[in-house]
């Protein structure tokens, strides 16, 4: 102990008798701040910047109409960017926006060709087209300003795609508002002619048997009679309005088909997002199964989850409801193994919830395998087997429609006929009652039109509820025109707020800067002990007290002066400036231990492993997205540790998850200083033959 305290004292000796030396200590005690700095200063904000990110734009829609009125998208776009700020938008032709993104004025362009408006407005076709951006990109300017560019072409596409959706869902919704309006203003008049058909089919059998006892009952017959003209003359002021009815319905028909089949794509849209939603389910799942996450990770990440599915359901319910008052429709209720997988969907996706509350991943992977199964096949199925179905189904109300017409027609024509037999036969019976059996011999002839009009109602009757399809029609234009432009709002939840980028970088920057400091420090000083013979962990320790030393103010300045030099954000300020010195003891002994125990090799070791952390830390890009390897060998590298505890302290320390990192950090501390002082003494003399050599070859 006494030689290492006479090392140590010896060496501040030095430094402090020497001007220079002192001077070039204190250098090295400010290098790894400045290289942290300079890092973290010029990477403090960029995406605040964008708008230096130049992107042409040029716009060559030519407009088209949509339900009557002119349309052009490519305008709306133009008008939108010109209040974003996100980038540098540039307005020019086609022909010099594509010439200065291969010049490298610009960083991209965007492209809205001459059909862009015509090819969208064709959803409301039965052949629709999707339009498309052309999109060019100079990726050899730099790797980072495609991906900007790109996020804002994306954008584009999602705000048009958001403003035509409205735009078309709103004309759908408001055609069938129209149409529920018309018939409701018409259902009382449809009641009532329904009403006196079946009045009349029930009164034939009491005017058949009259007609056959007419010799002895003539009066009773020509009360019946007139009961008949009376009802004769409602349905005949009803089968007045047939051709306006008719063409009020027929206008139904046509209209309606065409708004389902603007609703159709709509469908394949949310189908496509209950997937995407199911498929981000089970990645979350996979990671709770298969790594051991902290508590704290596992909450956020079953947080996610929780949100996911609720967002799944939302849409699963809305997609049932639709698809169950669609089936309304249907005679033959086609869409009824639509709305059975729609229900499992949404039972299996109440499970999933269930089975996240509970923590029972394995289950929660399960029922999102199931899930995605039964999508994918929905979804590859649906324009086969689903897409015709709602032309089906508005065949049948087509035809069951037509039927309502032909039986409207048909009744226009019996019931003259009705009526002119009844008048013959009350003439008849006031001047001979032998004509009776003329109308016996009739009777059965009307009695058979009356049945099958009386028949065609009741079937129409029992397809459909008027009622509930008036209901259906009629809505809330503006609202529900809003919900099918963005069925789902994101709520965002920041748990732990770093308001700039240069703060979330700094504990990546401050732990690369200490290594880095460490390993200027095996460069410029020696870890051997020359001037007095001592034994090799006495060398070992006493002089990493000096390295200890200089450590230590390096952690001291580049905590301190992020924090009070360039205003890094730091949650836990205190906690921060311990665990860079925690992190700066165990670097600057690690790369020491190299040096002192391998020598020059050590040095080479110490930069190597640098490099490799650079990669594998997590501390740029997350770890999960690099290669195998590195994914490897995160869990091995004390960078890891110490990049994540630092990030504790800026966004604010979970202790389950900082006490794990520290407490690595301190075996990697423990470990590093048992195989230096075991390994000093028999790699000593190796090494040092190895440096005679190196000396000794006038180059090292």
């Amino acid at each position: 102990m006494k030689n290492i305290r006479e090392i140590f004292i010896d060496d501040l000796k030095s430094i402090y008798r020497n001007l220079f030396v002192c001077i070039v200590v204190i250098f090295l005690m400010f290098i790894p701040s400045i290289y942290a700095w300079f890092n973290i200063v010029a990477s403090w904000d960029p995406y605040a910047n964008t708008e230096g990110i130049l992107v042409g734009v040029s716009n060559n829609d030519k407009g088209t109409e949509l339900n009557g009125e002119a349309v052009n998208l490519g305008n709306e776009v133009i008008e939108g960017l010109k209040g974003n700020s996100d980038l540098g938008w540039r307005f020019t032709t086609e022909k010099d926006a594509i010439a200065k993104v291969k010049k490298g004025d610009y960083y991209a362009s965007i492209i809205i060709p001459a059909d862009f408006s015509e090819h969208i407005a064709t959803i409301m076709t039965d052949d629709p087209i999707k339009a498309e951006i052309d999109y060019y990109v100079n990726e050899k300017i730099n790797s980072i300003a495609p991906k900007m560019t790109a996020a804002g072409a994306n954008s584009i596409v999602d705000n048009v795609s958001k403003s035509f959706i409205k735009t078309a869902s709103g004309s759908i919704l408001s055609i069938f508002n129209e149409l529920g309006i018309t018939l409701q203003n018409e259902l009382p008049t449809i009641q009532k002619m329904k009403n006196m058909v079946y009045l009349l089919e029930e009164k034939l059998p009491e005017l058949e048997q009259n007609i056959k006892t007419v010799q002895t009952h003539v009066k009773r017959a020509e009360d019946i009679i007139k009961m008949v003209n009376d009802g004769l003359d409602s349905i005949e002021g009803i089968t007045s309005q047939k051709d306006k009815l008719v063409s009020d319905v027929s206008s139904y028909v046509d209209s309606t088909r065409q708004a389902f089949e603007g609703i159709n794509p709509l469908l394949v849209n949310d189908l496509a997002n209950v997937r995407s939603d199911n498929e981000s389910i089970l990645v979350l799942a996979n990671r709770l199964t298969n790594q051991e996450l902290p508590s704290n990770e596992v909450d956020q990440i079953v947080e996610q989850g929780i949100t996911r599915i609720k967002k799944e359901l939302y849409l699963l319910d809305s997609m049932y409801n639709l698809l169950v008052r669609v089936n309304q429709f249907s005679e033959n209720n086609w869409l009824q193994p639509e709305i059975k997988l729609m229900d499992n969907l949404r039972d299996n996706a109440s499970n999933q919830l269930q089975a996240l509350n509970n923590r029972s991943f394995g289950s929660l992977i399960d029922l999102g395998e199931n899930n995605d199964k039964v999508l994918a096949s929905f979804q590859d199925n649906y324009s086969k087997e689903t897409g015709p179905k709602f032309n089906e189904i508005w065949n049948e109300t087509d035809s069951i429609l037509k039927k309502v017409q032909l039986t409207m027609e048909e009744g226009s024509q019996v019931l003259p006929e009705v009526r002119t037999l009844l008048n013959e036969t009350n003439r008849t019976l006031e001047t001979r009652t032998g004509e009776i059996d003329k109308l016996q011999n009739k009777f059965p002839e009307i009695e058979t039109k009356i049945k099958a009009l009386a028949a065609k109602m009741r079937e129409i009757d029992k397809s459909y509820n008027m009622e509930e399809v008036i209901a259906f029609l009629k809505n809330d234009i503006e609202q529900e025109s809003d919900f099918f432009s963005e069925p789902v709002l994101l709520n965002k939840h920041s748990l732990f707020p770093i308001p700039n980028y240069g703060s979330a970088m700094s504990p990546f920057f401050t732990a690369l800067s200490l290594w880095v400091g460490g390993t200027i420090l095996i460069s410029m000083l020696s870890v051997d002990v020359s001037h007095k013979v001592y034994s090799p962990y006495q060398i070992y320790i006493g002089r990493y007290l000096i390295f200890f030393i200089i450590g230590l103010m390096q952690a001291l300045s580049v905590s301190i002066g992020n924090i009070i030099l360039i205003d890094v954000y730091v949650a836990d300020k205190f906690e921060y400036i311990v665990f860079s010195v925690l992190i700066s003891t165990v670097f600057t002994l690690i790369v020491y231990t190299f040096v002192s125990v391998l020598g020059n090799v050590g040095k080479g070791i110490s930069v190597v492993l640098m490099v490799l952390q650079i990669s594998s830390s997590g501390g740029t890009f997350p770890i999960q997205v690099t290669p195998p390897f590195f994914q490897h060998i995160n869990p091995f590298l004390p960078f890891t540790y110490a990049v994540g505890l630092l990030r504790e302290s800026v966004g604010g320390i979970t202790w389950s998850v900082a006490g794990k990192d520290i407490i690595v950090l301190f075996l990697f501390l423990i470990i590093t200083l048992i195989l230096g002082i075991v390994l000093k003494k028999p790699l000593h003399a190796r090494t040092q033959k190895m440096k005679d050599k190196l000396y000794g070859s006038r180059i090292f």
